[in-house]
């Protein structure tokens, strides 16, 4: 089992990692975080996040200011979540042009424009930018690469312009690109006629979007949730990063689940989906916590006191290396199961209880680092998630104290011993 887990999966789990586009859109997702963060607080600002029958002072003045204030706080909203789409495509652009070693402004300029040249229409001279957003997501990472990669090529096999060196080099870039954006421009509009020949008209998003709705109908489902999170865990197990491998493949859809749930609350619609990324950040990563806590109460060996004593603060705010590599967690088969048996009921109990309706679905982006207890409610704008919280971390408590109290009586016979 172990020579085949090192090598036949980890090597092909870690080349999988290490894949040009896999990396980049690993960042360039994240690129749009601070737009979309800023853009959750203009939202709960429009829209007070209350019942419509639920009324006092303080909520009748909330609408009645945010009724005031429409214009400007609609204006916050829509150049935040309504652009994430563009946003990850400037990331897309520059995160590749660093891995290709060219400077970046040509490239975010001419990604950019092939972006709306594929994404957008005029109708009645009016540009319809709805592609610009979530629904444009998958698209953006694709354009933004594919654009770059392309005009590194066409540069690389001498399409440019030559200039002389004493040509300053902010004037000399967009002109040694000239001939390379003509290229890509051309080989854009191809493919926009292409796609609308094939499809009836129909823009290059909606198509893709189209390929990949069977992907977001099976991944919002509470077998996926609990693959993810044991696939996760699974990958830390090995020393793997489980959150950045499983992330390529799940963050593009997750990132575009809460923001379709986003604009579905502020349109006052039924919010689509369960599992968001701010569903994976609340409740897939509370293990690690209720592992510390575990551990403050029962071990009393050296090396598990001092560690549980390094690993609190951290894992207060979702951060848990410190104790996957200190307990450790990586190749220790004597917390396996209670670690991937945690992890998935921390994903399952969610996912059904937010499906009857017991709490909310979460619809606000927080950052990664806010404490999960206090990202219970604010992501999902409901008090009832918090105390499902606590109940699961005690449940989660409870059920790793008996593991780690054997575990730690086996150090300490051995510290005894060693002593």
């Amino acid at each position: 089992m172990s020579d085949f887990l090192n090598n036949k999966v980890i090597p092909a789990v870690t080349k999988f990692a290490q894949f040009k586009f896999v990396r980049a859109m690993q960042a360039a997702v994240t690129a749009g975080l601070g737009a979309t963060v800023v853009g959750s607080i203009f939202m709960i600002m429009m829209n007070p996040p209350f019942p419509a029958d639920v009324s006092n002072v303080f909520i009748d003045a909330w609408r009645a200011w945010s009724a005031a204030n429409a214009s400007w706080l609609g204006l916050g909203y829509q150049v935040t979540l309504e652009f994430v789409g563009l946003y990850a495509l400037i990331g897309m652009a520059v995160v590749v042009s660093n891995m290709n070693d060219v400077r970046p402004t040509n490239m975010v300029v001419i990604s950019c424009a092939s972006f709306l040249i594929l994404s957008a229409n005029l109708v009645e001279g009016n540009m319809a930018i709805g592609f610009l957003g979530a629904k444009g997501l998958v698209t953006a990472l694709l354009v933004g690469c594919f654009v770059v990669e392309l005009s590194c090529w066409l540069m690389k096999h001498g399409f440019k312009i030559n200039l002389p060196e004493a040509v300053p080099p902010f004037v000399a870039e967009p002109l040694n690109a000239l001939i390379v954006n003509i290229v890509v421009i051309a080989a854009v509009v191809a493919v926009r006629l292409i796609v609308g020949a094939l499809s009836g008209g129909a823009l290059l998003p909606a198509v893709i979007n189209s390929l990949f709705a069977p992907l977001f109908v099976a991944s919002d489902s509470l077998l996926a949730v609990v693959l993810y999170s044991v696939i996760v865990r699974l990958l830390w197990f090995f020393g793997l990063h489980g959150g950045n491998i499983a992330g390529a493949v799940m963050t593009p859809i997750l990132s575009v689940t809460l923001i379709e749930n986003a604009t579905a609350f502020v349109n006052n619609e039924a919010m689509p989906y369960i599992f968001t990324q701010m569903f994976v950040q609340t409740w897939t990563v509370m293990g690690v916590l209720a592992i510390v806590i575990a551990m403050l109460i029962v071990c009393k060996s050296k090396q598990l006191k001092a560690i549980s004593k390094v690993a609190i603060a951290p894992a207060l705010f979702n951060i848990g290396e410190p104790i996957t590599f200190g307990l450790p967690i990586v190749m220790n088969f004597k917390i396996l199961v209670p670690y991937l048996l945690c992890f998935a009921l921390d994903a399952a109990v969610p996912y059904l209880a937010t499906s009857a309706g017991l709490i909310n679905r979460s619809f606000v982006n927080i950052p990664y680092t806010v404490p999960a207890i206090f990202k219970a409610f604010l992501s999902t704008m409901d008090f009832r998630a918090v105390i499902l919280y606590v109940v699961l971390l005690v449940v989660n408590v409870l059920i790793f104290i008996p593991w780690l109290k054997k575990y730690d009586h086996e150090l300490l016979v051995n510290e005894e011993q060693s002593a």
